[in-house]
């Protein structure tokens, strides 16, 4: 499993949202914004398992990840990160990750949803496979001029 390098975790720290990009059973993309969280070397959210994204993930585990980032490169650019890999998913709430999620987004010290302590939320992780995007995340000598890899 690769390191995420630090910028990436720089960015995953923000309060910026990602777009978490799944496979529906007819094979069309299925997309959502989610609160994330960098723990070690996976990327942690909540959700609950009848959501759509919960029931791609359990049926197929690829997943994609875009944040954007507020900063331009060089070549004005919109910065990003796009992450490839594979989700597992965790049965059961998490209070703890979901209160980190709210402080993280919103300041609160609990997560105003009832996701938070509900029998049917559960954590998917994220086992990174992948970094692309436009960012100091990647090698921009070696990536495409236009879309960063």
């Amino acid at each position: 499993m690769p390191t995420i390098a630090a910028p990436a975790q720089t960015l995953l720290g923000s309060d910026a949202v990602a777009h978490v990009w799944t496979v529906n059973s007819d094979g069309s993309p299925q997309v959502s914004v989610v609160w994330v969280i960098a723990q070690d070397d996976e990327i942690l959210f909540g959700t609950d398992a009848s959501s759509q994204k919960a029931k791609n993930l359990s049926r197929d585990a690829r997943i994609v990840l875009s944040i954007e980032d507020e900063e331009r490169n060089a070549r004005g650019y919109q910065r990003h990160l796009v992450i490839r890999g594979h989700a597992r998913i965790e049965v059961g709430p998490d209070p703890a990750l979901m209160d980190r999620l709210a402080v993280k987004y919103t300041g609160l010290r609990q997560h105003p949803l009832a996701l938070r302590d509900s029998p049917s939320s559960v954590v998917v992780r994220v086992e990174v496979d992948r970094l692309s995007g436009v960012g100091p995340w990647i090698d921009e000598t070696t990536a495409p001029a236009f879309f960063g890899g």
